[in-house]
């Protein structure tokens, strides 16, 4: 990936101005989670193991903050010794110039700012964050990361956390390998865990800023694990879970409180559909602090998708338990019939703007978009990349619903059934066909790095309409995560898929790895 050089627009005190005043959407622990521990549970000294002379101590933590993130204490504490006895970081910078200048092509800026960690900040929030028309749809905790962050005191640990996914992007994105243990995004994701650390320790509440912190870990362990082309895990989300459970905060009043913690159970509902799990009940319970939250089709499509998560696990449990009778069978596959009618019916309730236009005439799609990717012959055309991932969010969703349908017909075994059998594994393949056609979109004729802003890049487009200018940047910066998510859900084993759409897919998430350099990326 290419840097591309932007304006700054930082006032004096190295904050953003208004939004909207200069400009018109994830780890290396390895260690299982904690945080489900009881709080006041004792903990017992460990006893060495063979052929190991150290004893572990395991002393009961000062603070809920050792169980919560105490896999990582130990990470934090010994990196942080490292890097801050050593006052190296002047050297750090200057050596990343350097680097830079020596493996930059000729579109990467020669020399970087002198002031490197505000390079950053402009780069992430002027790229991802502050973007053009980003009021028409909703992303999330990611609306709020900017207000929140322009009102955090010095000392937050938001600070940190969100330099950390700054550096992580702006080195992602200069073809540096951001999972290094020189990567400057490392050295401040150490910083926000040992000042979340202490902030913890030193305040019983939960502030808005303490959440988005967590949320921005999470982020950051995203992008990490993107780039290393590895599984990424919950550790900052479970964690976050477990203060919100254990800790006192003030109440949800705010909108902007109510976005955050609806981001983290977006975050909860998404890793359970993906893995096949319930939702945790007092998740569920959160739909009543973020009641003044509008109803719009995001909020609506996550409340199915909770719906969802719990049928497949109820799925998962007739696997293994063949003894269940045919009538509890039934009454599961009645509820999936009944959500899968729901789903048909959110389609209804979108903007009409949100409605894709296809395109089928091979004439009105640029002849390198066809060569680079496009299958059936057609595509679709979106509003914005948000919402095309929220469409096909909605796709995942009904493939999700047609499987728990097919589950509980395999288990009744009756022949009577097999229209219901056929029904549902064409609708797996129409869906899939769905997702399949918002690549084009997506990617555009992209088959390599590329600059993040680089408008040499050719779109399907609606007649003689140019590509939206925004859409250069949005899409290649959301891409690579959407994209690549929603594609690896469609070759989960046993999905009825069409003949051949099984490879076409798979290249084109090599493609993607391609495109983002998720794998290899230069050492560090």
């Amino acid at each position: 990936m290419d840097i591309r050089p932007v304006s700054s627009v930082l006032d004096p005190n190295g904050k953003l101005g208004p939004i909207g005043c200069e400009i018109d959407e994830l780890q290396n622990a390895s260690v299982p989670f904690v945080a489900v521990l009881c709080l006041q549970m004792p903990l017992l000294a460990s006893k060495p193991s063979g052929g190991c002379d150290t004893m572990i101590d395991l002393d009961p933590p000062k603070s809920q903050f050792d169980i919560v993130w105490k896999d990582q204490n130990a990470v934090a504490s010994n990196a942080v010794q490292r890097r801050l006895i050593a006052s190296e970081r002047a050297n750090r910078d200057r050596s990343i110039n350097r680097e830079l200048t020596r493996r930059c092509d000729h579109d990467i800026p020669k020399v970087l700012p002198q002031d490197y960690e505000t390079y950053a900040l402009n780069f992430f929030f002027t790229s991802y964050i502050l973007l053009p028309n980003a009021s028409n749809v909703q992303r999330g905790f990611l609306d709020y990361v900017y207000p929140v962050w322009t009102q955090t005191s010095p000392g937050s640990p938001l600070g940190p956390a969100v330099n950390a996914v700054a550096f992580c992007l702006l080195e992602a994105w200069s073809r540096r390998n951001p999972n290094s243990p020189q990567s400057l995004a490392r050295s401040h994701y150490v910083r926000a865990i040992v000042a979340l650390r202490q902030r913890l320790q030193s305040v019983d509440t939960i502030d808005d800023d303490i959440l988005m912190t967590t949320l921005m870990l999470d982020m950051y362990d995203g992008i990490t694990s993107f780039c290393g082309s590895k599984p990424q895990e919950s550790l900052h989300i479970t964690g976050t879970r477990a203060l919100l459970e254990n800790r006192r905060r003030l109440p949800f009043n705010s909108e902007t409180s109510q976005r955050i913690l609806l981001g983290v159970r977006s975050l909860i509902v998404g890793r359970a559909l993906r893995k096949g799990e319930s939702i945790p009940t007092d998740v569920i319970g959160w739909t009543t602090c973020i009641q003044s939250i509008p109803r719009s089709p995001e909020f609506e499509l996550e409340e199915i998708d909770i719906e969802v998560a719990n049928l497949q696990a109820s799925v998962s449990g007739l696997r293994i338990d063949h003894a269940r009778q045919d009538s509890f069978m039934l009454e599961i596959l009645a509820k999936a019939n009944e959500v899968d009618r729901r789903l048909v019916a959110w389609t209804a309730t979108i903007p009409d703007d949100w409605v894709p236009t296809y395109i089928w005439n091979t004439e009105r799609i640029p002849q390198s978009v066809r060569d680079a990717g496009l299958y059936q012959a057609h595509c679709s055309i979106h509003k914005s990349i948000f919402v095309a991932d929220t469409l096909n969010g909605h796709c995942s969703t009904r493939i999700r619903v047609q499987l728990v349908m097919l589950a509980c017909l395999e288990h009744l075994d009756n022949p009577f059934l097999d229209t219901a059998r056929a029904t549902a594994r064409n609708n797996v393949q129409d869906l899939a066909d769905t997702i399949c056609a918002s690549v084009p979109y997506h990617l555009g004729d992209r088959v390599k790095v590329l600059r993040i802003d680089d408008k040499t890049v050719q779109y399907p487009c609606i007649g003689s309409d140019a590509t939206p200018t925004e859409h250069y940047n949005t899409a290649a910066a959301y891409t690579g995560f959407f994209l690549t998510r929603r594609l690896s859900e469609l070759l989960q084993p046993g999905l009825p898929l069409r003949a051949g759409q099984w490879k076409w897919i798979l290249n084109q998430i090599q493609r993607t790895k391609s495109v983002y350099l998720t794998s290899p990326l230069v050492p560090s």
